[in-house]
């Protein structure tokens, strides 16, 4: 299942899943380097990131921004 991390608030990550669900993880169970804005895979009950579809997702947020400040 592919999770976005929403926010990280002291030792609790809050994320939302394909279904637009927010469910709640200890900071422990994900990356170290893993930040807001970041894309999870969750296999097999590990958390890895996902650093192409964390990418794209950032291209698109910026080329919606550039839209509407044009």
């Amino acid at each position: 299942m592919q999770y976005i991390i929403d926010r990280i608030v002291q030792e609790m990550v809050i994320c939302e899943n394909e279904n637009g669900s927010m469910e709640k993880f200890t900071l422990k169970e994900i990356p170290r380097e893993a930040k807001e804005g970041d894309v999870l895979l969750k296999t097999n009950g590990t958390f890895q990131l996902d650093r192409e579809a964390t990418d794209l997702r950032r291209q698109k947020m910026r080329e919606k921004l550039n839209r509407l400040i044009k």
